[in-house]
């Protein structure tokens, strides 16, 4: 006959104690401290990457305005010789006037006259038709004589007839009709432009 109370259940076998994975976790943490250091690293060097950059444009302007500073010294360099040119040159046409001696010639019918040796420089892009018929001559008593053909001509050094180029120069002894000391001289030229220098 079998008893109405309950048999005891036998327990059950213990069950075996896991033991921790220390390779797993020595890897886990060693590749945790890597990329904890890789990160320091890559964002040490994104920072001094950028200041490198920034340094570099900071250091690339004063280089700028030095050579900006160069270059308007060059530019106050090339300007300077400008002061050592004579004056008048910037003038189309230059005209320089210098008192002469007066020698009868041996085409001169006798009379007085004075003698101005003149010297041209066509400094314009067009050229320039000169001529000792062209010239005017002022004297001392305000007086102005056109210039004598004939007497220029029998002069040893004689202002010639000619065109000149750009750059071109014609100079000679030019004779006008008078006895009072020419104070100034003009070459008017075909179309009317006329170019004035004093005797001097």
């Amino acid at each position: 006959m079998y008893s109405q109370y309950p048999q005891p259940q036998p327990y059950p076998p213990p069950q075996p104690e896991k033991k921790p994975n220390y390779w797993l976790i020595g890897c886990f943490g060693c590749g945790g401290a890597l990329a904890l250091v890789a990160g320091i690293v890559i964002i040490f060097l994104v920072v001094v990457s950028s200041g490198d950059d920034s340094g570099g444009s900071a250091s690339d302007q004063p280089s700028s305005s030095a050579g900006a500073g160069d270059d308007a010294g060059s530019g106050q360099e090339e300007t300077a010789p400008a002061d050592d040119e004579p004056a008048g040159s910037g003038e189309p046409v230059e005209v320089v006037a210098e008192p002469a001696e007066y020698e009868a010639g041996a085409l001169s019918q006798g009379g007085d006259f004075v003698a101005v040796h003149v010297t041209i420089t066509n400094n314009s892009d067009e050229p320039l038709s000169v001529n000792p018929l062209y010239f005017s001559m002022e004297d001392a008593n305000g007086q102005t004589q056109d210039a004598d053909l004939m007497e220029s001509a029998g002069q040893e050094d004689n202002f010639e007839a000619l065109d000149l180029a750009n750059g071109e120069s014609e100079s000679g002894v030019v004779v006008f009709p008078g006895t009072s000391e020419p104070v100034s001289v003009t070459h008017t030229g075909v179309m009317g432009d006329s170019y004035t220098a004093e005797v001097a």
